[in-house]
Parts: structure tokens; sequence; C-alpha cells
């Protein structure tokens, strides 16, 4: 689903009765006409409504204006809630043997006020490419679709310039992955970790993530570590075929989670 059509907000009117609310349709390109476009929201006349391509912008700016190198990772559009990241490329750290980390920056965006207008700083596993979303330990910024955030473009640039000097929250983080690599994973710990720590993630995507876990630890026949679960888990998540925002809920969930739990 493209994410860059035109967008309005238009108010909500039934026979002739004027309404509070508004709805937010978006331009369903090729079509033409008054069905050429979609309702993707109903928000209220205060609403400000931030199009995707202005995000999107932003995004570029910053990372322009960085001192670090950056470059497009992906990007999430459901119709209603859109996601736009992207990943370091002149800086890293080491986890492990041959396994560097290096950071990313996101930005969330929503057509129908589910989903605040945010700025967030992330980290990406080089090794392949995982995403690890977290909430708790790197930096997060939230505006309100409102009046209150009237200049948001300059508060995010403002805020964003944390991207060149969050050397400290990379470094935090990376010292509880390491103890991560050093943390056996065995039954007794993945009983721990399911009925303790991720026991609200869903049986479906438990499953996925522990067959990951044990066919990779089965072909590399080494002794498997909570970093290995881990990395199972953000590669399930990160290069899912068909992500909802659910998806990105569960790797930040798991992400705080597990760092949490070496603390």
């Amino acid at each position: 689903m493209y994410p860059y059509n035109d967008i309005r907000k238009v108010p909500l009117d039934y026979e002739g009765i004027s309404s509070s609310a508004f709805a937010v349709q978006r331009h369903n390109i090729p079509k033409s006409g008054p069905n050429s476009w979609k309702e993707c929201g109903v928000v209220s006349q205060k609403y400000m409504l931030v199009p995707n391509q202005d995000v999107r912008d932003l995004a570029t700016q910053i990372a322009t204006e960085s001192k670090l190198d950056w470059k497009f990772s992906k990007e999430f559009f459901d119709g209603r809630r859109y996601m736009y990241f992207m990943q370091c490329e002149s800086e890293k750290v080491n986890i492990a043997k041959d396994d560097d980390i290096a950071l990313g920056m996101g930005f969330w965006n929503s057509y129908d006020g589910s989903t605040a207008l945010q700025f967030r700083t992330f980290l990406v596993r080089l090794a392949c490419l995982n995403g690890m979303i977290t909430k708790d330990f790197m930096n997060l910024v939230k505006f309100k679709h409102d009046k209150t955030s009237e200049g948001y473009e300059e508060q995010i640039i403002k805020s964003a310039s944390v991207v060149d000097n969050c050397g400290s929250n990379v470094e935090e983080v990376a010292a509880r992955m390491r103890t991560m690599t050093e943390t056996e994973c065995d039954v007794e710990l993945l009983s721990q970790i399911r009925c303790n720590l991720l026991n609200h993630i869903p049986v479906t995507l438990w499953g996925k993530i522990t067959s990951k876990f044990l066919s990779d630890m089965y072909q590399k026949d080494v002794t498997p570590t909570l970093w290995d679960f881990y990395n199972a888990s953000t590669n399930i998540l990160w290069h899912e075929e068909k992500p909802t925002v659910s998806t990105f809920e569960h790797n930040s969930s798991i992400t705080d989670s597990l760092l949490k739990y070496v603390a």
C-alpha cells in the first residue's frame, strides 16, 4: 500500500446536520471521481493531520544534517499508521566476535489518531539487519496531533540531535546484550521467559520464535544463549512478510523485557 498519496480532512454531515467530527480521506490513485477517496480515520476538528510525505522528508533532512551517515532501512503503512526507519552506516558497536550493532532512528505517524507523531532511536544487528526497538532504553519523543504540536518539525529536529550524541545509551544497551551472550539459554530459562517475561506474547508468535531459535542452534551445534533466543525473536519480527502494528509492538516488548532481565 503506497503511503504517500494525498490526504484531506473533511467535515462529516448527515442530511444537512453538521458534525463535530471530521473524516480523514486518502486519495486512491489511479482511481478518479468521488470514489477515488477512501476514508482512513475519523478525528476531531482540532486534529493536526500530518502527511506521511512530510514525515519522510523530515527524516531525510535530519539524516542529511547529522554528523553520522544514514541509509534507508524499511517503512510500514497499513492505510492508517506509518513508520519510517533509517540505520547508521558510519559507526558500530561490537557485541561478540563478528557480531556488531548500529544505531537506528524511526518515525511514527497516523491518520486516525491511533499513534502519536513520534521520533525514536533504536538499534540494528548488522549480522542479519534485525531491528531492535525499545521504549525504555533509547530516546523517544512524542507529539500530539493538535495545536500543542505546531512547529513539530523544529522540535523533532532539535530532539533528533540526540542521534549524534547518544553513545552512552547505545553502550548501556550493548553491555546488557553482551551479558545475553554469556547467559546460557536452556529449557529452564526458556520456561522462565515464557511464563514470567513473555507470557503476553501470542502462542503463534512464541511458536515461530522458539522454532527459529531451536533450528538455528541445531545447525550451529553450539551452546545456545539468551542472545541467540533474542536474535531469533527480532529476526522473525523484523523480517515479517506482512507486518502489522502489533509486530513492532512485540519487538519493543521483547527487547525491553530481556534487557531488563539481564540488568
